[in-house]
């Protein structure tokens, strides 16, 4: 294992340990997943999560077009199941994904980083996913405990 891989694995403990989920209600309020009420509470989480614990945003986005990194989740949401998102989440070395911009299609230059989100996380962006694909969120928020 070389210095990098240390590194990484250290910096996902610490983030691990952390248990302070936060977003922004309507009224600016800080918002953990233990203040969720309502689905659109869950996505508004998984979205902080994306951009940031779950450092998501760093190789995709949602807009369209991919980087060198990896490939865009805009409309992911309604292209994919919820259980091979949440695959692709927890175990992301279970596939191998190709940029198709490439001729032949070859693998992203960065490999998708094992997630240092707990469950609740991991639901929190899967709902994210479908929400701002304008799906129906499938995660019941009584997975949550």
């Amino acid at each position: 294992m070389d210095i990098r891989s240390v590194l990484f694995l250290a910096v996902c403990l610490v983030f691990a340990s952390t248990s302070s989920v936060w977003s922004e209600d309507a009224d600016g309020n800080a918002m953990s997943l233990g203040d969720v009420k309502t689905l659109e509470d869950l996505a508004q989480v998984g979205g902080q999560l994306f951009g940031g614990k779950g450092q998501c945003a760093q190789c995709h986005s949602l807009q369209g077009g991919s980087s060198d990194k990896g490939p865009s989740l805009g409309g992911v949401g309604a292209k994919l199941k919820r259980e091979f998102i949440h695959e692709s989440l927890v175990k992301p070395d279970v596939y191998v994904y190709l940029d198709f911009s490439k001729v032949p299609p070859a693998p992203y230059a960065a490999p998708m980083p094992p997630t240092s989100l707990v469950k609740g996380e991991v639901l929190a962006v899967i709902a994210y996913l479908q929400h701002s694909s304008g799906q129906a969120i499938t995660v019941d928020l009584s997975e949550l405990k």
